[in-house]
């Protein structure tokens, strides 16, 4: 039986962060990935990697010309490319007389559908937009391509909080400016990893198990931790299956395309769609499970006592009792808020990062062991008490 205690967590999370930049279907997301379903095979379950075909963005060229100075940007990913010419004209604050509209928003502003940057996006007056990622550090913090199949609004690129000041400035200048925010697409596969581990038919219904496993780089305290405790699930689900105590199936997948409007979990729910609503509890490992900096921890479920048991497992595993929140179902996110928009009776797990979506959210200075620590033996012995005999 594994241990997990904080210097097992170290040994994955390092892992994970020396694979590579994990946006999908990139070098990185392939290479984590065949990791990640090695780790998992160890479990006992039967492990399973199911392809994602996948639409992968090449960038052109992405940048904004102000006042003579080139900064460089990325195109939020489910707007409109410009042409490699790009959009001249006057900058102004979003809403205001000019071709360029500028906003700033954090880096979790598309965290679901809805929110006000899509609705500023979806009303714009403006010919381009450009958006300044707000987050610890202020470097560039690319916010989550929801519509990723279908583009939508004026061309918007983002640039690095760093430059809010000199573009909240020139944009009540109504300086000239020119964007460029030019890309292409060209086909790619990624894969989600599925493991299930067969009970003994004396329980009825399955429990579901998922978690995203890409982000748009390293991501290391936004996925790894989801990822570890993951693992936990799973080699508990093996472990009792090996002392014929598993009385019903489990079934856990780690999906590719977070950032990208869970494109992993869309093709999971097309292959698994029954599993949606018969599944006892799907429990959704999110986002920032043992970052470091802040230890808020939130439990979304649509049934409160389902919660409150979670709550005690964490308390009781050692995660800080004062840093653990109950929150309405509302307030769900991420793939959970969309089993939950599909009928699927859910059990959600997030964290918060301080370096969310930024390029700093490294192992080790971003990442908080014990915490995760905490949080595997909880979601294990969640898992034995749902699953066990």
């Amino acid at each position: 039986m594994t241990e997990f205690t904080p210097a097992w967590v170290a040994q994955l999370v390092a892992a994970f962060d020396a694979s590579g930049i994990h946006r999908v279907g990139t070098p990185g997301d392939l290479a984590s990935g065949a990791w990640f379903e090695s780790e998992a095979t160890k479990s006992g379950a039967a492990v399973l990697r199911m392809p994602v075909p996948i639409q992968h963005t090449i960038i052109e060229e992405a940048w904004l010309e102000c006042a003579n100075l080139r900064i460089d940007g990325l195109p939020m990913f489910d707007s409109p490319a410009t042409s490699p010419a790009g959009i001249s004209g006057k900058l102004c604050a979003s809403g205001g007389t000019g071709e360029v509209g500028y906003a700033e928003f954090p880096s979790n502003a598309a965290s679901i559908k809805g929110q006000p940057l899509e609705q500023l996006r979806r009303g714009t007056p403006h010919a381009a937009l450009v958006v300044a990622t707000r987050v610890t550090g202020d470097s560039l913090a690319p916010i989550n391509a929801q519509f990723y199949d279908h583009p939508f609004g004026p061309p918007v690129l983002q640039v690095a909080g760093m430059h809010h000041a000199f573009l909240n400035e020139h944009a009540g200048k109504n300086t000239p400016v020119k964007l460029v925010s030019s890309y292409r697409r060209v086909a790619a596969e990624s894969f989600n990893v599925a493991a299930v581990a067969n009970g003994n038919g004396t329980g009825t219904q399955p429990l579901a198990i998922v978690t995203p496993r890409t982000g748009w780089w390293e991501s290391t305290a936004e996925r790894a931790g989801g990822m570890v405790a993951w693992l936990a699930a799973v080699y508990a689900a093996g472990t009792l299956k090996a002392a014929g105590q598993l009385k019903c199936d489990v079934h856990a997948y780690a999906t590719c395309g977070h950032e990208l409007g869970h494109l992993g979990l869309q093709t999971l729910m097309q292959q698994q769609a029954p599993l949606i609503k018969k599944a006892k509890i799907w429990l959704h490992l999110g986002a920032n499970l043992g970052g470091a900096g802040n230890l808020a921890m939130m439990i979304r479920t649509t049934n409160t006592a389902d919660s409150e048991a979670m709550r005690d497992l964490l308390i009781a595993e050692g995660y800080p009792a004062p840093h653990i929140h109950i929150e309405p179902l509302a307030k769900i996110s991420g793939e959970g808020h969309d089993l939950t928009h599909l009928g699927g009776n859910v059990l959600s797990l997030a964290g918060s990062n301080l370096h969310f979506h930024a390029a700093s959210d490294r192992w080790p200075g971003n990442v908080n062991a014990a915490g995760i620590a905490s949080i595997a033996r909880a979601v294990a012995r969640w898992v034995n008490l749902q699953a066990g005999q």
